[in-house]
C-alpha cells in the first residue's frame, strides 16, 4: 500500500481519537431506548456515550463516572461500567478482560441499545485485524449493522462510524464515503458543531484519496468555517494540511508548501517532544519533503528529510524498514542534479525494501506455522519463496528503469529549459504591449474627461457669475471648479482609488454642474452599508456617464431632473448604477450620441483592459427608456469586487 495513503489512515485513526477530546456543548438530550435497568447512573452513562464528541472533557468525565460506579458493590457486573471502560479506549484496543466481559452479557430483545453497544465494541477491538482477513471481518461487519438496523437501536450511527474507518483503511473510498454519510445522518447530534466538524474533516480525508472529487473544495471550505467557528486552533491548523495535500494534488505546489510549513511548525510548537495525543511523527517529515519535491525544491526536501532521520534517531525510532524515505532523498538527489547520490539513495531504497519484504514474508511464514500443519503450509511457503524471487527479478528490472529514467529526464530538462525559455520572452513581450495599451487608454481618458467644451461652459458660467456681481457664488463656484480639476489631475495618476475618494470626487462635479445649471436638477447617491474605504475601483470611472446623463438627459428637461447613482455588490461584484429621469433614449441622446459612444467605448477598454474580456465578470449595460413611461437612462457598471485594507 502507498506510503502517503498509510499517513493519510494514521491521521484518520489520530483524528478519531482527537475529536472523542474536543469540547463545547453540555447538552442533554433524551431518545427512545430501553435502559438496562432504572439505575440513575446507568442512564447518565448511557447519555455520555450517546453525545458521543459533542462532550467537554469527556474522558475525564469517563473517568469521574467509573469512580462512582466502582462504589457499587457489584459494578463489575453492570454492562455500562465495561462499556465506559472500553468507550475510553482507542480502535484496536487489545484488552481481553474488559472484552471478555462486554462479551459475557446477554440482552434480551428489548435491550436493543445494549445490544447494539456490545456488538460495536467488540468490532471495535477487532479493527487490528483489518489487512489479514478483510472479507471475513467486514462480512461481519455488514451482519452486525443489518440486526442493529432491524431493531432500531438509536446506536446505529456507532456500527457505520466503525465501518467508515474500516473501509478507509482498505482504501474502499466509496463504501467509506458511504457509511460516513450515514454515521452522519444517523447521529442524533448531527447538529452540534463538533459533530459536523468530525464529519466534514473524515470527508475531506476520503476525498483527498479520491481523484477528481468535485467535492473536495466545498468540503474544505466547510472544515475551515467550522474551525473558525470554533476557535479551534488545532482544528484550522489541520483544515491547512487537507488544503495542502489539496493544493498538491491539483499541482500547486508553491501554495502547498506554504501550508505545510504552517502546519509542520504548529506540530513542532506544541509536540516538542513528542509526548502529546498529536500524531507527530516521521510522517510529518516525509510529507513535507514530499511537497517540497514536487515544488522543484531539493535542497529543502533534503534538509527536512534529514531532519526526520535525526528526529527518528534521537526518539529511537527504527527507519530501516521505510524505504520510502530514500525514495524521497533519491528523487531530491535526482532534481537536483546530483545523479551519483540520487544512486546511492536508490540502492539505499531497494535494499531497505528488500529487508522490508523479506521481514514480512517471514512474519507471514511464522505466522502460517503456527496455524497450519499440513500441506497447506509448506504451498504458503513456497508461494513467499517465489514472491522473494519475483521481487529480486523486479529489483533489478528497477535499476535499468531508474537508468533509463535518469537518461529522459535529462532529455526533457533540456526541453523544458528551452520551451520555458520561449515562453518567458513571448510573456515579456505580452507585457510590454499591454503596459503600451493602457498608457494609451488612460491618456485618452484623461482627455475625453478634462475636455475644452467642459472647460470653456466652467469659465464662461464663472465670468457670467462675476459680471452679475454675484461674489460668493463665483467664489464657491471657482472653489468647486479648482476640486474637480485637481481630482481630475491627480486621481487619474492611480491605477485604483478607494471607493470614497471616487464618491467624493463625483460630488464635486455634480455640486459644479448644479450650479451651473441652477440647481435644475437634485443628485442622489446611495451606497447602503458599504465600507466605501475598503473597496478599490479605477479612477473617474464614474464621471463620464454622469455627464452623459446631465448633457443629454437633464439639461433642458421642463422638469425637475433627478439624478441618481446606487452603488451595491453582491456575489463578489460591485455594481455602479447611474440613473435619470429625463427624455431616455429619445431626441437628447441622439442629437450628440459620438460623445457618449467615445466614453462608452473608452470605459468599456479600461475594464476590459484590467479585468479580462469575460462579459459575465464585468463590463458596461446601457438601459435607455428604462421607465414605465418610456424616459430614463440607465447605465450599469459591473466590475470585480476589490478589496482594501491598510
Amino acid at each position: 500500500m502507498p506510503f502517503v495513503l498509510s499517513i493519510r489512515k494514521t491521521m484518520l485513526l489520530s483524528l478519531l481519537s482527537l475529536l472523542c477530546l474536543l469540547s463545547s456543548c453540555h447538552q442533554q438530550a433524551t431518545h427512545q431506548g430501553t435502559a438496562l435497568d432504572a439505575d440513575p447512573l446507568d442512564s447518565a452513562a448511557r447519555a455520555l456515550i450517546l453525545s458521543g464528541v459533542t462532550q467537554q472533557n469527556q474522558n475525564m468525565r469517563i473517568a469521574e463516572m467509573l469512580t462512582q460506579y466502582k462504589q457499587l458493590p457489584n459494578y463489575e457486573d453492570l454492562p455500562y461500567y465495561w462499556f465506559l471502560r472500553a468507550s475510553a479506549l482507542a480502535y484496536n484496543f487489545q484488552n481481553d478482560s474488559i472484552l471478555s466481559h462486554i462479551q459475557s452479557f446477554r440482552f434480551s430483545p428489548a435491550h436493543q441499545d445494549e445490544t447494539a453497544l456490545q456488538k460495536f465494541f467488540i468490532l471495535k477491538a477487532k479493527t487490528k485485524s483489518i489487512g489479514e482477513n478483510n472479507s471475513e471481518l467486514f462480512k461481519e461487519m455488514i451482519k452486525v449493522r443489518n440486526e442493529v438496523e432491524e431493531s432500531k437501536s438509536i446506536f446505529i450511527y456507532t456500527i457505520d462510524d466503525i465501518m467508515a474507518m474500516s473501509y478507509f483503511r482498505v482504501s474502499d473510498y466509496e463504501n467509506a464515503r458511504k457509511h460516513i454519510d450515514l454515521y452522519f445522518n444517523e447521529h442524533p447530534y448531527k447538529n452540534h458543531i463538533r459533530l459536523r466538524q468530525r464529519y466534514y474533516d473524515i470527508r475531506v480525508m476520503i476525498s483527498l484519496n479520491q481523484r477528481g472529487n468535485p467535492e473536495i473544495a466545498a468540503l474544505l471550505d466547510s472544515c475551515k468555517a467550522l474551525a473558525v467557528q470554533l476557535k479551534d486552533t488545532l482544528a484550522i491548523m489541520r483544515s491547512m494540511e487537507f488544503e495542502a495535500h489539496w493544493l498538491k494534488a491539483q499541482g500547486k505546489t508553491a501554495e502547498a508548501v506554504a501550508k505545510n510549513r504552517v502546519f509542520f511548525k504548529y506540530l513542532k510548537k506544541i509536540n516538542p517532544n513528542s509526548n502529546s495525543n498529536i500524531n507527530f511523527s516521521l510522517n510529518q517529515f516525509h510529507d513535507f519533503a514530499r511537497v517540497f519535491v514536487a515544488d522543484k525544491q531539493p535542497d529543502s526536501a533534503i534538509y527536512y528529510m534529514q531532519e526526520g532521520i535525526k528526529w527518528a534517531e534521537k526518539h529511537k525510532i527504527d527507519t530501516s524498514a521505510m524505504f520510502e524515505i530514500h525514495k524521497i532523498l533519491s528523487e531530491a538527489y535526482a532534481l537536483k542534479g546530483d545523479y551519483r547520490k540520487a544512486y546511492e539513495q536508490k540502492e539505499m531504497e531497494m535494499k531497505d525494501y528488500s529487508l522490508t519484504i523479506a521481514n514480512r514474508q517471514k512474519t507471514a511464514i511464522a505466522e502460517l506455522s503456527t496455524k497450519y500443519e499440513t500441506d497447506k503450509k509448506d504451498r504458503a511457503i513456497s508461494s513467499l519463496k517465489a514472491n522473494n524471487d519475483l521481487n529480486r527479478q523486479l529489483m533489478r528490472q528497477q535499476r535499468w528503469i531508474f537508468a533509463i529514467v535518469l537518461l529522459l529526464l535529462t532529455v526533457i530538462i533540456v526541453f523544458i529549459y528551452k520551451s520555458y525559455k520561449d515562453k518567458f520572452l513571448r510573456s515579456e513581450h505580452d507585457k510590454l504591449r499591454l503596459q503600451n495599451k493602457q498608457l494609451l487608454l488612460e491618456q485618452k481618458n484623461r482627455q475625453n474627461q478634462l475636455n475644452p467644451h467642459f472647460v470653456y461652459n466652467a469659465i464662461s458660467n464663472l465670468q457670467g457669475l462675476i459680471s452679475a456681481n454675484r461674489k460668493q457664488e463665483a467664489n464657491q463656484y471657482l472653489v468647486t471648479l479648482t476640486k474637480v480639476i485637481r481630482d481630475m489631475l491627480e486621481l487619474n495618476r492611480q491605477d485604483f482609488i478607494t471607493l470614497d475618494k471616487e464618491i467624493k470626487s463625483l460630488r464635486y462635479y455634480v455640486e459644479l454642474q448644479q450650479m451651473r445649471f441652477s440647481h435644475s436638477f437634485q443628485f442622489k447617491i446611495e451606497t447602503g452599508s458599504l465600507e466605501l474605504e475598503n473597496i478599490l475601483i479605477p479612477p473617474m470611472l464614474v464621471q463620464p456617464f454622469v455627464e452623459n446623463a446631465i448633457e443629454h438627459g437633464l439639461k433642458n428637461l421642463e422638469k425637475e431632473g433627478l439624478l441618481q447613482v446606487e452603488v451595491t455588490a453582491e456575489n463578489n461584484t460591485l455594481l455602479i448604477s447611474i440613473m435619470d429621469n429625463g427624455q431616455g433614449g429619445q431626441d437628447a441622446w441622439v442629437k450628440n450620441p459620438n460623445k457618449e459612444s467615445l466614453s462608452q467605448i473608452i470605459t468599456e477598454e479600461r475594464i476590459e483592459l484590467l479585468f479580462g474580456k469575460d462579459k459575465n465578470v464585468s463590463g458596461v449595460k446601457i438601459s435607455p427608456n428604462f421607465k414605465a413611461d418610456g424616459t430614463g437612462y440607465k447605465v450599469e457598471i459591473y466590475i470585480p469586487l476589490t478589496l482594501y485594507f491598510d
